[in-house]
């Protein structure tokens, strides 16, 4: 295949845009606590309204799927994008748990369609390039998130208050998206990204389980992976926070050699060895009485699934499947820390993160889905 005179422009941009879906979801992580505090919620009344982003994700993706087929991803990407970057401020404005919780659902939804039309965008550049690039895509989205997130604590660190910070994001957000006409136009993206409104086949569905798996592992590393550190290995906060930092670290990591790999290996085999490497930081983290093993296998968990979304989301693109695989994996994301929690709750946390382990050992059978 040679390659187009605009493809490294293609690419750059692709990439700006994955990393602007990384600051969306970091502003967001600032925004829970702040939103805590201001309203004086307690956590079970939190966890009720939090429920709202991930469903808004889940109930946008359909349409977000026909948008992408009827208008093509470059215009559904730069109409959300706008929407996506406004209300990010908005956030942490409104004057109501009530307003917020709405305010939320409205944010998931554009989260997820710019999700679906990011994902689609960059399925038509990578089979434009001649080869695996999506796990690159995805690692600056990772990079994105955490350069924003020790952005936003150096803010306000120095005295910037939550407004202004989200307000400074949500104006990266608005100058990125002046780097859209770089992207493929709909007259090259409509006919493999133009899934409409459908039930999965059985290749969709598969690739959908495997992406309800490692978001639920994300998931979980993001809800419990400090809790665990805390109260089952009598780590302080602080260094109990580590093992969510050696999770994203380690992510981001894997996924900027993951398509190079990918490459040598094979997609099916980097999958397998990357759940066995998951499989592994678990047991780790489960069976070794100590505070440091487990943030090294957390760490290794990270490293191990990092490349795994990718892969499937890429393979999703080939069968016209993104907009179902996506709201699977929203769907893991979202259910999945609330059944680690009730697993918890009656058998140990441990034991739930057990739960975990087991089904993302699953994913090593359904590697070949991803060929």
């Amino acid at each position: 295949m040679v390659p187009r005179p605009d493809l490294g422009a293609r690419l750059r941009t692709i990439r700006l845009f994955f990393a602007m879906a990384g600051i969306g979801i970091s502003v967001w992580a600032i925004t829970v606590p702040y939103t805590k505090i201001r309203f004086g919620l307690d956590d079970g009344t939190l966890g009720l309204m939090l429920l709202a982003g991930g469903s808004g994700g889940i109930a946008c993706m359909p349409a977000a799927g026909w948008a992408v087929g009827r208008y093509g991803s470059r215009a559904v990407l730069l109409v959300v994008g706008l929407l996506f970057g406004v209300l990010l401020p908005v956030l942490s404005l409104v004057p109501s748990p009530a307003d917020f919780t709405i305010m939320l659902f409205l944010y998931g939804g554009l989260f997820g369609a710019v999700d679906v039309a990011m994902n689609a965008q960059a399925a038509v550049i990578e089979r434009q390039s001649g080869r695996l690039q999506m796990s690159g895509f995805h690692a600056c989205y990772s990079i994105g998130s955490l350069g924003v997130a020790l952005a936003s604590f150096v803010l306000l660190k120095l005295g910037l208050g939550y407004v202004a910070v989200a307000v400074i994001d949500a104006a990266v957000i608005l100058l990125i998206l002046t780097q859209i006409g770089f992207l493929a136009p709909r007259a090259e993206d409509a006919p493999p990204a133009g899934p409409r409104f459908a039930w999965p086949d059985r290749a969709a569905f598969v690739l959908g389980l495997c992406c309800f798996v490692c978001f639920m592992t994300e998931g979980a590393a993001t809800d419990w992976s400090t809790i665990f550190l805390r109260f089952s290995r009598g780590m302080p906060v602080a260094s109990a926070a580590l093992g969510y930092a050696a999770f994203a670290v380690a992510m981001a990591v894997t996924r900027l050699a993951g398509d190079r790999v990918a490459m040598r290996l094979g997609k099916a085999a980097v999958m397998r060895l990357g759940c066995a490497a998951a499989l592994a930081g678990f047991g780790l983290v489960i069976f070794v009485p100590s505070g440091i093993a487990g943030i090294a296998g957390f760490g290794l968990v990270g490293f191990g699934t990092g490349n795994i979304a990718p892969l499937v989301l890429s393979a999703a693109a080939r069968v016209q499947g993104v907009p179902a695989v996506m709201g699977m994996g929203y769907a893991g994301f979202l259910i999945g820390p609330v059944v680690i929690g009730a697993v918890a709750n009656g058998l140990g946390l441990g034991s739930a993160l057990g739960l975990d382990a087991m089904l993302l050992g699953c994913v090593i059978f359904a590697a070949r889905a991803v060929v």
